[in-house]
């Protein structure tokens, strides 16, 4: 279900961290963990229409999307440090996903 959740909402717009783990917490009765977000994550990109990265503005009017390149396993540690971290607020923005569709680029492009 968390995961019909997650592609409903990337249709709209990406994903935040804060996002997806307040829907993991709903899911879970509020016993959210690392490992329940790092098995969504891995479904969700496991499927093929989500990619996981960074976000930035470029312009007043425009986000990139930059997702980040790797197996699935490695893009999924890469979301967990990335959290680990930041600091406080932060945590919340520390990756995004979008629909693969809407990647303006690859890490390293």
């Amino acid at each position: 279900m968390v995961i019909d959740d997650i592609l409903e909402m990337v249709k709209d717009d990406m994903v935040s961290h804060g996002l997806l783990a307040q829907c993991v917490e709903q899911a879970t009765s509020n016993h959210q963990t690392s490992a329940s977000i790092e098995k969504v994550l891995e479904e969700l990109l496991t499927c093929g229409k989500v990619e996981i990265g960074t976000a930035k503005a470029v312009r007043d009017d425009f986000v990139e999307f930059v997702a980040w390149k790797g197996s699935v396993p490695e893009r999924v540690t890469n979301a967990m440090r990335a959290v680990a971290a930041a600091q406080c607020a932060d945590k919340e923005f520390a990756y995004w996903l979008c629909l693969r569709e809407n990647a303006d680029r690859f890490d390293g492009e």
